[in-house]
């Protein structure tokens, strides 16, 4: 007789095979021995990783790129492409493109050339073309520029930069766009790109790196951007000279000066300094001493004036204090005997970063723009800007409390820094030896608090484990880093009752997946799953669920045909998009290729055709009008009603496939442009709430889509020569091979998705029991039958081994394309082979372009080698 027994949780991800043997601890029982593009789903389960779309082809043969994130606010953002000395721009999974040029006909060939009259093309650049009639094989796709004679561009194909062989495309028909990618120069090589380092304000975003100066990036529009050297100082210049004129002449001497103010608040240095020499001694004699700012300065709204202390012995020394007196708005003032105010002194211009000072890191904190390691003796060194001044580092003398800051971490050892990053109780710089927290402190106490100021800035140093160049991720309230060396992950957090920062290894328990490797890059997913993306310097990616509040911390490994080489996330609509660079082996030049690709939202509204499980994918685009749809329930046949406020049908759309509500229709009768009517091949889930009739709610524009079924998909030129696996209206077609940029499908389908296949395998640990006194290790046992709970799941095999596996037949079902393929939530059970093993493990696989989600395995077993 067979016992149930059962594995509720994956959260603990795929662990180390060293920890085989502790089946005394508790995550043992929440691990898995193989998590192979599998990830852990926060909400339960292993679910099978998402797939990627190509978004475009970087230049080729210069090297790799370097994806980051730019965000300037939650509805504008970008990911930016620094290549070998240029920047492209991404936006909402499309490339940034200037303003159109007319295609007006095409010169075939095994050289192609298009005619795109206006144009201001250049060698080399990147073009996007679409709209062209009759020519499906160009539309949708990047070309590189070969070369431009007037009006005629010579294309080359923007992956492999060979010609375009465009001898056996249809003719020309009508004209449609070409529009060039938008691309700044940047003085970057593609060698240099792993040490870019970046902080953000706004709009503007500041880039470090061991040779260079710090630069600005600016967004002015999506097609304006610029990038230039930091200028550090006021940004306002000072005024002219001051001319003076007294009302008396007397035994008085008095310095004066001015500075500028500009709108920003910022005051700039000081004017030359000006006397007012044997005037009147307003301190006994009534009197005036009146001055004007000789040449004013751009962009001041206001200027402040100086004075000394005043002198019956001769003109003050240029050196002598001088304190303000006040305001004026036209550069004229009249001084009547105003004692100066020597708490409150004109700027000193400093520019900490001359000769070849070059800061490597930079942030903000407390409204200071703060720079740091400027390499040689000063790696731990870092400069504070003036209070709300960004850019400029001037002092006073004496002291201001907005002035800027200039210190350094003084410690047994030389603590370099590698990134800073804003706390609640400081900054805490991130150095190779340990973590320091730097704050203005309250009685010399670091975690007190305060303002930042010259005189009560303190650096304390908190944990002693230091961290390398990889920009640490900050989640809710915890810093996590990777370690000096490379190959190990740490978290940092604020200890009330140590009153210090205080971490752990959160990859430990996974340590196989780092040891041996050094992490190149990450990024963080908040949503939807709350997930690190790790790229390690193999090509391998890692991904990392992280729910500390429910200690989970789990980690799996993913790869695809080539290797991930970089990463970054930034926010689109309600997801945290996750783009990635991968190098791809290409059949056509016998080389590797980059590619840009975003993973793909894990949605699955229309069921299993909207699964996206395949790299570097493309999918057919949805006709989706501008109309809203109402629809009837469908009649004893199935026959339903489709009515648009707007005139969105054609008689030719007989046969075209509505989608609306996650419910799918043949059209069968075309009634008017705004009526149809359609046989339901799939029911309609979005019903109007609480309705007793159960109708279906109206589909606004945009949700819902009319589409002709096709058996030729073009826009596949990226996967020339590739064997690709293809999702078509939810059922699986394999053994297609792309070929002019094409393949043809057996049978028509309406949503096609395809890409390049890959494997995904999920395997339980050994299988223990929990007792261990009465331990089931090292004996024989047998899995007779096996239940899976799943989730939204197709295409599963279960088995012994990934050797032994057998597919599960209710999510193995062939069923005809264009006809509804249902995801499988609930229990499945195969029967196991009838072997006896040690391990007693569970291996599941899906080698299909399907999703899975596995909430639990149930397997029946039975144990081997018991006393009677």
């Amino acid at each position: 007789m067979s016992d149930n027994v059962i594995q509720t949780s994956f959260a603990s991800g795929e662990l180390s095979p060293s920890l085989f043997a502790r089946v005394d601890f508790a995550k043992y029982h929440s691990g898995a021995a193989t998590m192979r593009n599998f990830f852990v789903d926060y909400r339960s389960g292993a679910s099978t990783r998402a797939g990627t779309e190509f978004i475009m082809a970087p230049i080729q043969l210069n090297g790799p790129v370097r994806l980051v994130r730019f965000q300037q606010s939650v509805d504008v953002t970008y990911v930016l492409v620094f290549g070998n000395q240029y920047l492209r721009f991404i936006t909402q999974g499309g490339a940034v493109v200037e303003t159109s040029f007319p295609v007006g006909g095409i010169t075939q060939g095994t050289s192609t050339i298009l005619n795109i009259p206006g144009n201001n093309y250049a060698i080399g650049q990147l073009i996007f073309v679409q709209g062209v009639a009759g020519v499906p094989q160009i539309n949708g796709r990047f070309f590189v520029v070969g070369a431009v004679s007037g009006a005629n561009v010579t294309i080359l194909d923007d992956v492999t930069s060979l010609p375009v062989n465009s001898s056996a495309w249809p003719p020309f028909v009508s004209a449609g766009t070409s529009q060039r990618v938008y691309t700044i120069g940047t003085p970057y090589l593609a060698s240099e790109l792993a040490l870019l380092k970046f902080s953000q304000k706004g709009s503007q975003m500041n880039i470090t790196h061991p040779a260079h100066f710090a630069n600005v990036l600016t967004l002015v529009s999506a097609t304006n951007w610029s990038l230039v050297q930091a200028t550090i100082g006021a940004s306002v210049a000072p005024p002219g000279t001051l001319s003076i004129s007294a009302s008396a002449s007397g035994p008085a001497f008095i310095m004066y000066t001015a500075t500028a103010v500009d709108i920003n608040g910022q005051e700039s240095p000081a004017a030359p300094v000006a006397y007012a020499s044997g005037v009147v001694d307003m301190r006994t004699t009534t009197g005036t001493v009146n001055m004007g700012v000789t040449a004013g300065s751009a962009g001041a709204i206001a200027y402040n004036f100086y004075k000394s202390m005043v002198s019956t012995t001769g003109n003050p020394s240029a050196g002598q204090e001088v304190g303000y007196i006040g305001t004026s708005t036209d550069g004229a003032f009249t001084d009547a005997n105003i004692t100066p105010d020597f708490a409150q002194v004109p700027p000193i211009h400093r520019d900490p970063f001359t000769g070849a000072r070059h800061v490597q890191v930079s942030s903000y904190f407390q409204q200071r723009l703060v720079y740091a390691n400027a390499g040689g003796n000063e790696v731990d060194r870092f400069w504070m800007s003036k209070v709300a001044s960004y850019y400029n580092f001037d002092t006073s003398n004496p002291i201001q409390d907005d002035d800027s800051v200039d210190a350094e971490l003084v410690s047994l050892e030389v603590n370099e820094i590698k990134s800073m990053i804003p706390m609640p109780s400081g900054l805490v710089m991130l150095t190779t030896k340990g973590a320091w927290q730097v704050s203005g402190g309250a009685g010399g106490v670091a975690t007190q608090g305060g303002p930042i100021t010259p005189a009560t800035l303190t650096a304390t140093a908190q944990a002693y484990i230091g961290a390398n160049d990889v920009p640490p991720i900050l989640v809710n309230y915890d810093i996590f880093y990777v370690q000096q060396k490379g190959s190990i992950v740490r978290d940092l957090t604020y200890n009330i009752y140590a009153n210090i920062y205080t971490g752990n290894d959160i990859s430990i328990l996974s340590s196989h997946l780092f040891y041996g490797h050094q992490i190149k890059e990450w990024a963080y997913a908040e949503e939807p799953f709350k997930m690190i993306w790790v790229v390690r310097e193999d090509g391998v990616m890692l991904s990392l669920t992280l729910v500390k509040e429910q200690d989970m911390y789990g980690w799996a490994r993913h790869d695809t045909f080539g290797n991930f080489e970089s990463v970054c996330t930034v926010t689109e609509g309600s997801v945290d998009a996750t783009y990635v660079a991968v190098s791809r082996p290409n059949p056509i030049t016998g080389d590797f290729r980059l590619y840009i690709e975003r993973i793909t939202d894990r949605i699955f509204t229309f069921g299993a055709e909207d699964a996206w499980s395949v790299d570097c994918g493309v999918s057919t685009v949805h006709n989706t009008p501008t109309a809203v749809l109402i629809s009837t329930l469908p009649d004893p046949v199935g026959i339903a009603t489709f009515t648009a406020n707007a005139a969105v049908f054609g008689s030719n759309m007989v046969g075209w496939i509505i989608r609306v509500g996650g419910g799918k229709a043949e059209v069968t009768q075309y009634i008017s442009p705004t009526q149809v009517k359609g046989k339901m091949i799939q029911p309609i889930t979005a019903l109007i709430p609480n309705d007793p009739q159960k109708r279906p709610d109206i589909g606004i524009p945009g949700t819902w889509a009319v589409d002709p079924p096709i058996t030729v998909v073009h826009g596949l030129d990226h996967l020339e020569g590739q064997q690709v696996s293809v999702l078509a209206d939810g059922g699986v077609v394999r053994d297609l091979t792309v070929q002019g940029g094409s393949i043809t499908l057996p049978a028509p389908a309406s949503n096609v998705t395809i890409g390049l296949g890959y494997q995904m395998q999920l395997q339980t640990m050994p299988l223990d029991l929990g007792n261990e006194q009465q331990t089931v290790q090292g004996k024989r046992k047998k899995v007779s039958a096996l239940t899976v709970r799943v989730k939204d799941s197709r295409g599963v095999k279960a088995g012994r081994t990934f050797q032994t596996l057998t597919p599960i037949k209710e999510m193995n079902r062939v069923t005809q394309m264009g006809q509804p393929v249902a995801l499988v939530t609930g229990d499945e059970r195969i029967v196991m082979d009838p072997l006896w093993d040690v391990p007693g493990q569970i291996c599941l696989q899906v080698d299909d372009p399907l999703p899975a989600t596995i909430l639990g395995v149930i397997p029946e077993i039975m144990v081997g080698d018991t006393s009677k």
